[in-house]
C-alpha cells in the first residue's frame, strides 16, 4: 500500500514537471504562513529579476501555473530587493513582472482593511492600490499618503518612474500627520522630484476643509532629510511699518544656504521705506561630540526718517558664540560680541538687549602638556554704549603644577622633606583702550607742560551725550587714523609667581600648622622717570626705554584648622541627636617693604611749591608724593603688610527617627544650617584701626525653602560730628571697651526663594523625539521652553538689602520676583513674570504669554506691560500663529508692537 502511494506521488509529479517547464513552483491551495522565494539564478535567466522575491501569506497563497500569477490572501507580504510591499490581498504576474495589491472590505466593521503599504528604502507610501513593476520601476498608485521630508504628500492618482519621482493629480500638501489635516495645500497637479523638492502647478489653501482665497500659480516647497542641515532656498520676507520714523519695511528677507551637514547659513536683508537698510548673515553649526556654535554678522544703514533735519548713521554688529566638547587634554571657546555704540539703541528688538549698555567678548584656549604643565591663551573686548569707553586685550598663562623634588620614585613612604612641593605661574597681559587719559582726576599733581593739564581739580558733572556720537573728555573715536596712537600706548605686564609649600606640621593629633612662601613680581616693557620743575610747579614724566624692567616681592604664610564636634542626644520623640561642627581657622601672612625707593619700585617725587610746618616741626617747602616707576597713575603703595586673619565654620545636623515602622533605614540625617560662618583679620603693622569689619555668612534650606544670609559689622565706635555731616566721624576705640557692645551693623542681605512643582517636573528632561543636542540645550535653558508635562510650576525670591555708613541712617532696598506658568488644559499654557519694588512701590519688568498647542499649528502671545519706564518705553506685545513644521515657517499670522511705542498700545 505505501509503495503504491509512493509510485502514485512520482508518477503525478513527473507529468506536473513535464507539463509546466517555465514554472517554477507548484500549485497550491491551501493555508500557508511560511514565506516562498523565486531564487537568484533561475529567476534571472527568465524574469529579468536582478535579486530573489520572496512573498508569503497568512491565510492562503494559490498559484496559477499557466497564466504564471501567484495570488496571496491575507496578511500578505512581498519583499524584493530594497522594496516591501504589505496588503491584504497581494498579485504577483511573473509574465509582466508586475505586482499588484489592494486591501479589502471588511463587512462587520464597514471598512477598508490591509490597505497596501509599498516601503522602498527610507520611504513609505500608504495607498487604496499599487502597481509596481519590477523591471521598469513604474508604478501607478491610487489614493496614497507618503510622508516627504517634514511635509505629507495626499493625491487620488499618482505615477511613479524608475528615477523616484512622483506625479500626483487632485493632491494636496500639508504638514499636519493626521489622514484628515487641519490645513493643506491642494493642487490640481504636484511632482515630487525625488528627495530634493516638492513642486506644485495653481493651488490655494484650505483651513479646516474651508477654502481660502489664498493662493498662487505654482508652489516650491523644499524637501528635507532628518539628518541634513536643510535645503537651500528663498527667505520671505516679513512686513510692517517701523513706530521709530523709519517708515514701512520689508524684514529678513534673503537666501537659505545649507552649505553641509553640519552648517547651514541665512543671508537676510531688510529695506526701509523713508531710505533705511541692512544686511545680515547668521550661521549655526554643530557636530556632534565636537563642538556647537552660532556666528552672526549685521550692518544697517539708519534714516531718521525727519523731513526737516534728515540724519543717517552706519551700525554694525558681530556675534559669535563657539562651546566645545572635551578634546582631552585641550579646550577651545568663543564669546564674542562686538557692537557699534548705537547698535541696540536703534537696531535691537530684544527689551533686554535694548536695556544693556555693555558689550564683552572673550576668546579662550587652554591646553595641558603631560601631567605637570599647563598654558592658556584668551582675548578680552569690553566696550561701554554709555561713556563710549573701549578696552581691549589679550592674556596668556604658563604654569608648572606643583611637584614634590625631593620625593624618590619609588619611594613606599613619604619622608618629612617629601612633602616640599614647589611650583610656577606666569602670566602677560597686553591692554590697549580709547581713553588715553582723563584731564580731571588722572594724577593728583600737574603734569608738565601745564597746557595739557589745566582743568586739573575742575569739577565736572557727569558725561550725559546729547547725540549718539558725543564722546566723554579724553576719549578718543576708534578708527583707522587713531590706531597707530593707541596701539603706541599700549600696556603690556608681566607677572610671576612662585609657590612653595613646605611640609605640614603637626602640633597634635587634631591640629594641622601649614607653613608656606611665595615670590611673585612683575616684568614691565616701559618704566619711568619724573622730574619736578619748579618754575611752572609741574611734573615732568619721561619713558625710559630698554631692557625689561622686574619688579619683586616675597611673601611668607602660615595656616592652622582644626575640626571640633559635639552632639546633644535626645530620649524621647522623633529627634535623637543634633550635631554641631564648628571648623575655625587662623593664618599668619607678612610682606616686606617694596615700596621704599632703596628698591627702585616707586620715587619720592616733589609736586608743588606749598610751604608748610611738617610733623617733626620744621618748615618745608614741597609736599612729596612716592609715585610708582612702571605706572604713574598709581598713586597707592602698599608698604609692609602684615595680618592675622581667623574665621569660623559651623554646620548644625539632627538625625530623626523615620516615621514608617517599614522602612529600611531606622533613622535620617537632615541638615538644620548647611554653613554659619564669621570672618576677619588683624593687621599687625597698622597704627590705628588694626582690627578689620567682621563679616558673616549664612545659609540653609528648610522645607524647600533657600535662605541666604549676609553682612557685614563694624567693630569701632563712631561719634557725632559736624565736619563728618551724619555719618559720623570713625574713632580707634573698640565699641566693645566703652560698653556700647560688640559691633555696629553696617550691612546686612538677605533672600529667601523656593520653587514649587509637582514631583515629576523637577528631574531632567527627556524626550523620544528630541536629539541628545537638542536636550541638553532645553535642560540648559527650560525657561526658554514650554514643558507641556508639568501641569504648574511657581517660584519666587526675596531680596532684602541694608547698607548704613556710621551713624547715617540706613539705605533700605527690598523686592520681590516671581514667575510662574499653568497648564489650563493639555493644549493651554500660561506663564508669567514680575516683581514688585518696595521702596519705590511699584511693579518691575513684567512679562505675560500664553502658548496654544494647536497640533500642527501653534499660537503664542507674548505681553510686556512693564518694561522700563525710565527709557521712555513702556510695554510691548507680540501674537503669532504659525505651522509648527520650520518647512512652512512663513505660513503665519503676525501682530507685533514693539518697546519703540512710548505710550504702550
Amino acid at each position: 500500500m505505501i509503495k503504491n502511494c509512493i509510485y502514485f506521488l512520482f508518477v503525478v509529479l513527473f507529468v506536473t514537471c513535464i507539463g509546466l517547464p517555465n514554472v517554477h513552483a507548484q500549485r497550491i491551495v491551501r493555508a500557508d504562513t511560511v514565506q516562498k522565494s523565486i531564487p537568484k539564478d533561475t529567476a534571472s535567466k527568465s524574469q529579468d529579476l536582478q535579486t530573489t522575491v520572496f512573498y508569503s501569506a497568512v491565510d492562503s497563497t494559490v498559484l496559477d501555473a499557466d497564466q504564471q500569477i501567484v495570488n496571496l490572501y491575507g496578511g500578505a507580504k512581498v519583499k524584493y530587493g530594497n522594496i516591501s510591499l504589505e496588503a491584504e490581498y497581494i498579485r504577483l504576474d511573473w509574465a509582466k513582472n508586475e505586482v499588484y495589491a489592494k486591501g479589502t472590505f471588511d463587512t462587520t466593521s464597514k471598512k477598508m482593511v490591509g490597505l497596501p503599504v509599498f516601503t522602498q528604502g527610507s520611504d513609505k507610501y500608504d495607498s487604496d492600490e499599487i502597481r509596481y513593476n519590477f523591471k521598469s520601476k513604474r508604478a501607478i498608485i491610487k489614493g496614497i499618503v507618503t510622508q516627504q521630508g517634514e511635509g505629507f504628500v495626499q493625491g487620488k492618482n499618482v505615477k511613479k518612474d524608475e528615477e523616484e519621482n512622483l506625479y500626483i493629480r487632485n493632491a494636496i500638501y500639508t504638514t499636519c500627520n493626521l489622514s484628515h489635516p487641519h490645513f493643506n495645500i491642494r493642487a490640481s497637479k504636484i511632482k515630487v522630484v525625488g528627495k530634493k523638492e516638492i513642486i506644485s502647478g495653481p493651488f490655494h489653501f484650505e483651513l479646516n476643509d474651508i477654502p481660502l482665497p489664498i493662493g498662487l500659480p505654482f508652489g516650491f516647497f523644499p524637501y528635507s532629510q532628518p539628518k541634513e542641515a536643510g535645503k537651500s532656498g528663498i527667505l520671505i520676507p516679513t512686513y510692517g511699518e517701523e513706530p521709530s520714523g523709519r517708515g514701512f519695511y520689508l524684514r529678513d528677507g534673503g537666501y537659505y544656504w545649507a552649505a553641509s551637514e553640519n552648517i547651514g547659513v541665512r543671508f537676510t536683508g531688510q529695506i526701509y521705506s523713508k531710505g533705511g537698510w541692512g544686511l545680515g548673515a547668521n550661521s549655526q553649526y554643530n557636530k556632534r561630540y565636537r563642538y556647537t556654535g552660532s556666528f552672526n554678522l549685521a550692518l544697517n544703514r539708519n534714516n531718521s526718517g525727519s523731513e526737516f533735519s534728515p540724519s543717517t548713521r552706519t551700525d554694525f554688529a558681530l556675534q559669535w558664540s563657539h562651546s566645545p566638547r572635551s578634546l582631552g587634554n585641550s579646550s577651545f571657546s568663543a564669546s564674542v560680541n562686538i557692537a557699534s555704540n548705537s547698535y541696540n539703541q536703534f537696531n535691537t528688538f530684544n527689551t533686554q538687549q535694548y536695556l544693556s549698555n555693555t558689550i564683552g567678548s572673550s576668546v579662550q584656549y587652554t591646553k595641558a602638556i603631560g601631567q605637570n604643565f599647563r598654558s592658556g591663551i584668551s582675548l578680552r573686548i569690553n566696550q561701554n554704549t554709555t561713556t563710549r569707553v573701549f578696552d581691549a586685550g589679550t592674556d596668556f598663562n604658563l604654569g608648572l603644577n606643583q611637584f614634590q623634588p625631593f620625593k624618590k620614585k619609588n619611594a613606599i613612604a613619604d619622608r618629612f622633606i617629601d612633602q616640599f612641593r614647589i611650583g610656577m605661574d606666569f602670566s602677560g597681559t597686553v591692554s590697549l583702550t580709547n581713553q588715553v587719559s582723563d584731564l580731571y582726576t588722572r594724577y593728583e599733581f600737574d603734569v608738565y607742560p601745564r597746557e595739557s593739564n589745566s582743568q586739573r581739580g575742575i569739577i565736572q558733572k557727569p558725561f550725559i551725550p546729547k547725540n549718539a556720537d558725543d564722546l566723554p573728555p579724553g576719549v578718543i573715536p576708534l578708527n583707522g587714523s587713531t590706531l597707530p596712537m593707541l596701539l603706541e600706548k599700549a600696556q603690556t605686564k608681566f607677572n610671576y609667581s612662585i609657590p612653595l609649600s613646605l611640609p605640614n606640621i603637626k602640633i597634635n593629633p587634631y591640629i594641622n600648622l601649614t607653613p608656606g612662601i611665595s615670590w611673585s613680581g612683575n616684568m614691565y616693557t616701559r618704566s619711568y622717570k619724573y622730574t619736578y620743575m619748579p618754575t611752572d610747579s609741574t611734573v615732568r614724566i619721561d619713558t625710559v626705554g630698554g631692557l625689561p624692567k622686574f619688579s619683586s616681592q616675597i611673601s611668607f604664610s602660615a595656616s592652622m584648622n582644626t575640626r571640633v564636634y559635639g552632639t546633644m542626644r535626645f530620649s524621647k520623640g522623633r529627634l535623637q541627636a543634633i550635631r554641631h561642627t564648628m571648623a575655625p581657622s587662623v593664618s599668619l601672612s607678612y610682606t616686606p617693604d617694596y615700596s621704599d625707593p632703596t628698591y627702585g619700585y616707586y620715587q619720592d617725587v616733589r609736586i608743588n611749591n606749598r610751604k608748610f610746618i611738617n610733623t617733626n616741626g620744621e618748615a618745608q617747602v614741597g609736599d612729596i608724593r612716592r609715585i610708582s616707576t612702571f605706572d604713574p597713575r598709581q598713586l597707592s603703595y602698599g608698604g609692609a603688610s602684615g595680618s592675622i586673619s581667623f574665621g569660623i565654620q559651623n554646620t548644625l545636623e539632627a538625625k530623626l527617627k523615620t516615621k514608617s515602622d517599614t522602612a529600611t533605614k531606622e533613622s535620617e540625617k537632615i541638615n538644620i544650617l548647611d554653613n554659619f560662618g564669621i570672618n576677619g583679620s588683624y593687621n599687625l603693622l597698622a597704627k590705628e584701626f588694626n582690627l578689620s569689619n567682621l563679616s558673616f555668612n549664612a545659609n540653609s534650606r528648610i522645607k524647600q525653602f533657600d535662605i541666604n544670609i549676609g553682612g557685614n559689622l563694624d567693630p569701632y565706635l563712631y561719634v557725632p560730628d559736624q565736619s563728618f555731616a551724619v555719618v559720623g566721624r570713625r574713632t580707634p576705640d573698640l565699641m566693645v571697651t566703652k560698653g556700647e557692645g560688640l559691633a555696629r551693623l553696617q550691612s546686612f542681605n538677605l533672600s529667601i526663594g523656593k520653587r514649587f512643582a509637582p514631583a515629576k517636573g523637577q528631574g531632567e528632561k527627556v524626550s523620544k523625539n528630541a536629539s541628545e543636542a537638542q536636550l541638553k540645550q532645553i535642560n540648559r535653558n527650560r525657561d526658554d521652553y514650554v514643558d507641556w508635562n508639568i501641569p504648574w510650576s511657581f517660584s519666587f525670591s526675596y531680596q532684602f538689602s541694608m547698607n548704613r555708613a556710621g551713624l547715617a541712617p540706613s539705605q533700605n532696598i527690598s523686592g520681590l520676583t516671581f514667575q510662574g506658568d499653568l497648564s489650563l488644559s493639555e493644549k493651554w499654557k500660561f506663564s508669567f513674570s514680575s516683581g514688585y519694588d518696595f521702596k519705590y512701590s511699584g511693579l518691575t519688568y513684567t512679562n505675560i504669554s500664553v502658548h496654544r498647542d494647536l497640533h500642527c499649528w501653534e499660537l503664542n502671545f507674548n505681553w510686556t506691560p512693564i518694561a522700563s519706564p525710565f527709557y521712555g518705553r513702556a510695554s510691548n506685545y507680540s501674537f503669532d500663529l504659525r505651522v509648527k513644521s520650520s518647512l512652512l515657517q512663513e505660513l503665519k499670522i503676525s501682530r507685533r508692537r514693539s518697546f519703540y511705542d512710548k505710550g504702550g498700545f
